[in-house]
């Protein structure tokens, strides 16, 4: 993603690619020669001496905390790759340092310039459904075994923290969250099939949001086709996204009233899918720049697509869903960071994941 970002940026109006910097120093000199940026040999020095205003964070996993704190140390904004860090805790000391700091701190969230999304989040507060009772994701995003060959940290607990919950799934579980709010506990499956790999690469949980709201959340790089689809149920209605497309079923009049005044024991309630126009181009990085720089300019937080508060939530959901599949208990809501941090550092260690399921 750093390559991606890296030529992308230069295209910008709103910013200027002045420095650049790798763990390796021939990627980081190619990309300043492509770029006429500065190479710069480690991280700190170019925060240090390059001259930014702000630093964009594309590293695996484990680095994203380190590098944002000691940008925001010295006074420079930060926007960062997902996921915002690996444990809860680690991301809690992440926006505490940028607040501290008085620095911005953005998750490139880029889904959510998506139009179908945003236009599906617009109507559910808008009580186009009524009250949420039910929210539903499925999220294949398959991934053959040369991928995770392809770098010596991925497929690994030291190098991701963690698979399809800490790599490919992060944007799904923030869109879970954006439509259907954060839930009170989780219970799950967490499992690895078909890969040569550490991580789990599927995810099953079932998500307590009280007062009957329920979901359930399916991920996995082992399955295909690719593509989500999202599933928003209300009283009167329901909302699905899928490829780009939303849908939108009205119901003449709400389950709440139907259900105590129908006169009849088998009376439907009539309903009509309609399909939803939505406009506005694809979901962009650039979107998620452009916002970012809006909220550094005018040191306004609410500018940004997604604010680190948002990525914790997504972080936090996604360490509770690990959590639960490898244990195969109810996880309540916030997460306790300490058991997270100690189940992640035996597996880290090389403990199987097997060994925290008691009910063997």
């Amino acid at each position: 993603m750093g390559g991606h970002h890296a030529a992308a940026l230069p295209k910008m109006e709103e910013v200027e690619l002045i420095a650049v910097s790798d763990v390796n120093p021939e990627t980081a000199a190619k990309v300043a020669g492509e770029t006429g940026a500065t190479a710069y040999p480690d991280y700190k020095e170019l925060i240090r001496k390059g001259g930014i205003e702000a630093v964009l964070i594309a590293t695996p996993h484990f680095f994203h905390p380190p590098i944002a704190e000691y940008a925001a140390r010295h006074g420079v904004h930060v926007l960062s790759e997902k996921p915002i860090a690996v444990s809860v805790a680690a991301a809690d000391k992440m926006i505490a340092t940028c607040k501290a700091n008085n620095v911005q701190l953005g998750i490139m969230f880029q889904q959510r310039t998506d139009p179908a999304r945003r236009k599906m989040k617009q109507m559910i507060e808008a009580g186009a459904i009524g009250p949420v009772h039910r929210v539903t994701m499925v999220s294949p995003w398959y991934r053959n075994q040369a991928y995770y060959d392809s770098g010596a940290w991925r497929g690994t607990w030291k190098g991701e923290g963690g698979g399809i919950l800490m790599n490919q799934g992060p944007h799904s579980i923030d869109q879970f969250i954006w439509m259907g709010g954060m839930p009170q506990s989780v219970q799950g499956i967490a499992t690895t099939r078909l890969h040569n790999i550490e991580v789990e690469n599927t995810a099953l949980s079932i998500l307590d949001y009280g007062d009957g709201k329920l979901g359930w959340f399916y991920a996995s790089t082992a399955e295909l086709p690719g593509g989500e689809r999202i599933e928003v149920a209300g009283d009167s209605g329901m909302l699905t996204a899928e490829s780009g497309v939303l849908r939108h079923l009205v119901m003449e009049r709400p389950m709440s009233d139907h259900v105590h005044n129908a006169t009849s024991m088998w009376e439907a309630i009539k309903g009509e899918w309609q399909d939803v126009a939505v406009e506005g181009d694809p979901a962009s990085h650039i979107e998620v720049v452009k916002a970012f720089v809006r909220a550094v300019r005018e040191n306004d937080s609410s500018q940004l697509v997604a604010s680190g508060e948002d990525g914790l939530r997504s972080l936090e959901l996604a360490n509770a869903m690990l959590l639960a599949g490898f244990t195969r208990a109810e996880v309540k809501l916030p997460l306790d960071r300490g058991k997270f941090d100690r189940m992640l550092k035996k597996l880290i260690g090389g403990a199987s994941p097997a060994e925290f399921y008691k009910g063997k």
